[in-house]
């Protein structure tokens, strides 16, 4: 045998070592994330439960949260809105960011305010994305479209009840919100651990 195929036969014996080692660590990194995911979905359960069951507080957070986030993209809308070629671009993303900087600070300064507005505003969302639904339910009535409806009316008696219901209702809607939102997050996350701690035997 030439010294060329020995070197062929051992760089292919090599090729065959790699595989198990790469099975390995790729297995070790999917255990270790399977953990942080397990972690991080029972956390935000919890979170998403404590949000449910103190509605005032998590509604004044979700509020805050909100205001601060307006102010930091309107910042970032500041620094961005120079890089524009043509003046009435600059002029657009300056007045933009400059509108998210102003509200957000307003809604820091007056949260009560701020939770109003943004009540609001979700009430508004559910009126029209139920008229959407109902809309286009119509529109493919016979191709699952009845299921689109019922959910686009369920919308929109959701918006007038919510909107009877203020102010009361500003004071628990943001807050329930947040909190479905964290619980569904996180049973999403656990369901991705459960999903790679599957995968594990496989890639064994």
């Amino acid at each position: 045998m030439s010294q060329h195929d020995q070197t062929y036969d051992t760089q292919d014996g090599n090729d065959d070592q790699q595989p198990p080692s790469a099975a390995y660590d790729a297995g070790r990194r999917a255990s270790t994330n399977q953990w942080v995911l397990y972690a991080l979905g029972i956390v935000s359960i919890l979170g998403g439960v404590i949000a449910i069951a103190m509605p005032l507080l998590s509604t004044l957070t979700a509020a805050l949260v909100a205001g601060a986030a307006l102010v930091a993209s309107g910042l970032i809308g500041l620094f961005t809105a120079f890089r524009r070629h043509e003046g009435w671009h600059i002029a657009a993303a300056f007045a933009l960011a400059l509108l998210s900087i102003v509200v957000g600070l307003m809604i820091i300064l007056q949260p009560v305010a701020g939770i109003f507005a943004l009540t609001t505003l979700v009430i508004a969302w559910f009126a029209a994305s139920g008229f959407l639904r109902i809309w286009y339910g119509f529109k493919s009535f016979g191709h699952g479209g009845a299921w689109m409806v019922a959910l686009g009316i369920i919308s929109v008696l959701l918006a007038v009840m919510l909107w009877f219901g203020l102010p009361f209702s500003a004071t628990w809607v943001l807050g329930v919100l947040l909190g479905v939102d964290l619980a569904v997050w996180g049973a999403l996350m656990i369901a991705l651990a459960v999903r790679i701690g599957r995968a594990e035997p496989e890639m064994a």
